[in-house]
């Protein structure tokens, strides 16, 4: 197995998006880089996001605002639905599209067929790889309470683990293990070395949108003896001064984006 990146949860963002790809490429062994999905939601960006993920990605995978954006965006906050509703009608067919049956532009129809298309989980070289949770792959989500007070769940969902799961979803980086243990990255160097005989699912966190009070892009990368975390600068003023300047979304999207929650 090759030397390869992951990267989800990019939310819109191009500035982030950008930064990252960048570090990536300056990184000469990384041969493929796999997309855990939410690619749109929140940010100002989404077109422009969608072309770059299509462009340099090996694969995507259907993250639940990807979901939420070709259906509905059911049981999501105000400002977490207001973003939806914002980049549907940017991306989406108008009602006169729908009528015709066809998009009026090529590129509107191709970024949308690219979201329909998105595969829920993929698997490569025994390693499973899904936007959520292997138990339920778009929308489960895997906290690093459930260690202490969810124990019977994540028992449960490591049973539909073979070996190792990367996952995103709660844009928080870090390992859990069988035995339910979570480790935070900065706790272990920034790094996991695999265990033949442990099974581990490992969350990759943020490219746009980071939770964990860090406000800098994350990404992981992978060799056949561990997964690193990269954490990486970005112009977070211009994206925040980007949400500012479109009207339907709400400015809390990017005002978030300075303190890493």
């Amino acid at each position: 197995m090759s030397k390869f990146a992951i990267i989800s949860d990019i939310h819109a963002n191009l500035e982030a998006l950008e930064a990252v790809l960048k570090d990536i490429d300056e990184q000469a062994d990384i041969e493929k880089i796999y997309c855990l999905g939410d690619v749109v939601g929140y940010g100002p960006n989404p077109a422009e996001v969608i072309d770059l993920i299509e462009s340099r990605c090996e694969w995507t995978l259907l993250g639940n605002h990807d979901f939420a954006l070709l259906h509905s965006p059911a049981g999501f906050n105000q400002i977490a639905a207001g973003a939806i509703r914002c980049q549907r009608s940017e991306l989406g067919p108008t009602d006169e599209e729908c009528e015709a049956g066809i998009f009026v532009s090529i590129d509107k129809q191709r970024r949308w067929e690219f979201l329909e298309n998105l595969s829920r989980k993929m698997e490569v070289d025994g390693a499973l790889f899904v936007h959520a949770s292997p138990r339920e792959p778009i929308t489960e989500y895997v906290l690093p309470q459930d260690t202490m007070v969810n124990q019977d769940k994540l028992r449960d969902i490591f049973s539909h683990v073979e070996l190792r799961c990367y996952v995103g979803h709660t844009h928080l980086p870090g390992v859990f293990t069988e035995n339910l243990q979570f480790f935070l990255p900065q706790d272990i160097g920034m790094g996991y070395t695999f265990l033949a005989d442990q099974k581990a699912i490992l969350n990759v966190s943020s490219v746009g949108q980071p939770r964990n009070r860090n406000p800098r892009a994350c990404y992981a990368t992978v060799t056949p003896e561990k997964v690193k975390w990269h954490r990486v600068e970005y112009d977070i003023e211009k994206t925040i001064e980007k949400v500012k300047a479109k009207e339907c979304l709400d400015d809390r999207c990017g005002l978030r984006l300075r303190e890493g929650r």
